[in-house]
């Protein structure tokens, strides 16, 4: 991140911090518990925002030059690279009966067959081969090539509409400031460390909200990294409908006796990327941490997570170090899916027909109008 961006963003808390507060809306604000209990508000969020925005799929170096890789993300999803380094996706869906094509994770490149009745198609979708072909003279083979969807790459990660559509732009999705940030840090050049998948029974916008506010660490996060940071105290951007908060940790006491050159945002607090529609990014001082949150049916998530470092670990001790650190993250996250829980459970007793957002909160207004506006909504929140 640009260093004078830095210096504005750690001023900004520094004076939080003197006035005892934290970044606010003006008003509190409420939002009704059927948005996380509607099937039918669930279907639309399936299929009108997440199967139609760029969605995170891999990264980058997990699918090398003459491979391919497969996903079981809300659909199928099939990812080849050809010699020349083309990427290209596909949904792994064989056009005669609609079986899944490939059932392996990942290979080289081939000729894919498919196990029913052994159509065949080539690494860049195209039909190869129909046994007794005679029985479908007269169909158009262009129609029968794999359905392909749009894809594109940015911050060493595989970005993929899940439904086909026109070529993804993603320097317009993700904007100046985004972009900015993300190359600043580089993470083309790291390398992937620790990926989960991890599926609990929560609804995934219940995920998604332990992400967006701090108010909740000091009580739910007590014996994990509640020590580490400054209580309830943050910074809350929207660039369109991504969000930047800013969570600022103890140490920011050291600031004043520094000067401003050798200010360091990192060191300071966590930068927690909120990308549209279910990507979350918390930039810690040393490494990285990718989320991506799915809805798994209506009441259950499927989080899919990796470290990004910026080299292999060198030694053992340096290996411990960041496996350290993960035990600490994933401690911290399996508390905040038992809180989801008890959310959920208490949200389908009835006992109240809707939650409040502190000012604090914003982050999570923002979100949820998000989805709003991206169902063409008049806003749920009030």
């Amino acid at each position: 991140m640009h260093h004078e961006t830095q210096v504005r963003l750690l001023r900004k808390v520094l004076a939080l911090a003197e006035q005892g507060v934290s970044d606010c809306a003006e008003t509190p604000s409420a939002l009704p518990v059927t948005a996380y209990l509607d099937e039918v508000r669930y279907r639309r969020e399936r299929e009108e925002v997440l199967l139609r925005e760029p969605v995170l799929v891999a990264r980058s170096g997990e699918i090398p030059s003459g491979h391919f890789l497969t996903r079981e993300l809300l659909v199928p999803v099939l990812l080849t690279r050809d010699e020349q380094g083309r990427l290209r996706a596909f949904l792994n869906v064989c056009k005669h009966r609609g079986t899944q094509l490939v059932a392996e994770e990942s290979g080289s490149n081939r000729v894919f067959v498919c196990p029913y009745h052994a159509w065949s198609y080539n690494p860049d979708g195209s039909l190869r081969g129909i046994p007794h072909g005679y029985g479908f003279e007269g169909v158009d083979r262009a129609c029968l090539n794999l359905t392909e969807l749009p894809v594109a790459e940015r911050f060493g990660a595989v970005w993929a509409r899940l439904s086909p559509g026109s070529a993804l732009d993603l320097d317009g999705f993700f904007g100046e400031e985004i972009l900015a940030d993300f190359e600043s840090f580089a993470v083309d050049d790291h390398v992937l460390f620790d990926p989960r998948d991890i599926r609990r029974p929560v609804n995934w916008k219940l995920t998604v909200d332990t992400f967006l506010e701090n108010y909740h660490v000091a009580k739910a996060h007590q014996a994990t990294i509640d020590h580490l940071f400054w209580p309830n105290l943050g910074s809350f951007e929207r660039f369109g409908r991504h969000i930047r908060n800013y969570y600022a940790k103890r140490n920011l006491r050291e600031l004043p006796g520094q000067p401003e050159y050798q200010w360091d945002l990192r060191r300071h607090g966590n930068l927690l990327y909120y990308l549209w529609p279910n990507t979350l990014v918390l930039v810690e001082p040393d490494h990285i941490d990718f989320t991506s949150v799915y809805p798994d049916g209506p009441l259950a998530t499927r989080v899919l997570s990796h470290t990004l470092l910026p080299e292999d670990p060198a030694t053992e001790k340096a290996r411990r170090y960041f496996e350290k650190n993960n035990e600490i993250l994933y401690a911290a996250l399996e508390e905040d899916f038992a809180m989801a829980t008890r959310v959920q459970n208490g949200i389908r007793s009835g006992a109240s027909d809707r939650l409040w957002h502190g000012r604090y909160e914003v982050a999570l207004r923002w979100f949820h109008q998000n989805l709003d506006e991206a169902l063409d909504e008049p806003s749920v929140i009030a």
